[in-house]
């Protein structure tokens, strides 16, 4: 009785301790109050500034596409993949490298108002045991799309944060005293 009981737990408990793996969280697309034509410089400043090449600029339909751009290669890629996508389990072999693409696509709201969105398409090299490798797209987490989005976003507000230079106990920092060390201190004659 007792080892049924045990058994119709870790059954009814194995499905939740599988989908324990990392969710899905793309950005929704962001309302900048700016125009059309300014939001489109500074989508594709940021893409250029962080090291892309722009393979696609249709400017009247809205939308920039990039070539791929490498991610990681060597022993550490699937481990870095899993911070920015969920791979599929059920491939066997080794992972080589992952490539992104990120689309970006601006929509009018009104003469003054603009949408951007931004999405990442994901691949990473696959090599089976065979030694024949393959791309496999994987299903991106969010995570480049909140980073590309959040420097366009400093990029439209135009500031950074500014951090006051504070040092230890929010006291502002002392230089320090250059020379020779100070001698021991002498006790007074008693």
């Amino acid at each position: 009785m007792r080892r049924a009981a045990i058994l119709s737990l870790l059954l009814v408990l194995a499905p939740t301790a599988v989908s324990q793996t990392a969710k899905a969280s793309l950005p929704d697309p962001v309302r900048f109050v700016i125009k059309y034509d300014i939001a489109w410089n500074v989508v594709r400043a940021v893409l250029t500034d962080l090291g892309f090449a722009i393979e696609l600029e249709d400017r009247k339909g809205g939308r920039l596409v990039t070539r791929p751009l490498e991610y990681i290669t060597g022993s550490l890629t699937s481990s870095e993949l899993d911070k920015i996508a969920s791979k599929n389990n059920t491939v066997s072999g080794s992972w080589i490298k992952a490539q992104y693409v990120v689309d970006g696509l601006l929509e009018i709201v009104s003469p003054t108002v603009t949408l951007v969105t931004v999405r990442t398409r994901i691949e990473a090299l696959n090599r089976d045991l065979d030694g024949t490798e393959k791309w496999i797209p994987v299903e991106s987490l969010g995570v480049l799309e909140k980073r590309i989005l959040g420097k366009i976003s400093v990029k439209i507000v135009g500031n950074e944060m500014q951090f006051d230079k504070k040092g230890f106990w929010n006291k502002t920092p002392q230089p320090v005293e250059s020379g020779r060390p100070k001698p021991f201190p002498t006790r007074p004659p008693d």
